[in-house]
């Protein structure tokens, strides 16, 4: 798996991240510790369990993932970014009319805004295990890719 962050190029060719009020990922200190145990789960380094813990943004393989706490801090909620060049207006107005299909079937829900289309799954925080966590992430990626390649 490849993994990736939310560091970037200056024009000097130094590494830098964003401005923080941009890419802070907003929870609780025990959810931003599971976070970063999960990260390593999946086999990322420690500075990059960190930036993900600090902005909740990260890829595996190839598909990009948001975090956010709900507002109680009772769950995580993940989005799978689609690659909004993906589909066409009518395959994105299939896709939200599945919704109901996708929600029983996967707990998936599908989603059309600013950013584009994406999958949202929800992941309750009561018992942090973060070995199902990381599992649980991976599903929503392979899940999010192989809509995407089904598209094609």
């Amino acid at each position: 798996m490849k993994f990736g962050n939310t560091l970037h190029m200056t024009k000097s060719g130094q590494t830098g991240t964003p401005p923080a009020a941009l890419q802070e990922f907003e929870a609780t200190r025990e959810v931003l510790v599971l976070i970063a145990e999960v990260m390593l789960l999946l086999g990322t380094t420690k500075e990059v369990a960190r930036e993900v813990a600090r902005t909740g943004r990260l890829l595996i393989g190839e598909q990009r993932l948001l975090l956010a706490c709900a507002p109680d801090d009772s769950a995580l909620i993940a989005s799978a970014l689609l690659d909004p060049a993906w589909a066409n207006q009518a395959a994105r107005k299939a896709l939200l009319q599945a919704n109901a299909q996708l929600l029983l079937s996967s707990g998936v829900v599908a989603t059309d805004g600013y950013g584009g289309p994406s999958l949202m799954r929800r992941w309750p925080l009561a018992q942090p295990q973060p070995v199902a966590l990381a599992r649980w992430l991976r599903e929503l990626a392979a899940f999010a890719t192989e809509i995407q390649a089904k598209r094609h």
